[in-house]
């Protein structure tokens, strides 16, 4: 084999690997989806994944935001309460219900998280 013949099947190589790297590249990158209703995919047992906006259920309320995580503090703040005065809980699809701290980080497009429910922890408020 002629030096130039090695040059050419070791281009060949390296567009073909670049190919495979290419292809394995476009099946990681997440299409997000516009909107995501969080309780209407869970009721629907359908796993949540990246969105541009969530629409979340807080109590009675519906709010639309547009990151894929927030604390537990700034889930409150979304309907004008706070952790010093309620208590923040996520309903899992299956009835599954957990406490949401003021620091924790919920991640929308991980569970399957149905709504969020406050209580107040003074029960002559709300």
């Amino acid at each position: 084999m002629t030096e130039s013949e090695k040059h050419h099947e070791h281009e060949s190589e390296l567009v073909s690997n670049l190919k495979e790297e290419v292809a394995e590249l476009k099946e990681e990158i997440e299409i997000l989806e516009e909107l995501i209703d969080l309780e209407e995919w869970a009721k629907a047992d359908k796993m949540p994944k990246r969105a541009k906006k969530y629409r979340i259920r807080i109590d009675k309320e519906y709010k639309v935001v547009e990151v894929h995580s927030m604390t537990g503090r700034e889930i409150l703040g979304l309907v004008g309460k706070t952790p010093e005065t309620y208590l923040l809980s996520q309903k899992f699809r299956g009835g599954r219900v957990e406490p949401v701290g003021a620091d924790q980080v919920v991640e929308f497009h991980v569970h399957q998280i149905e709504r969020f429910q406050t209580l107040a922890l003074d029960p002559t408020e709300g």
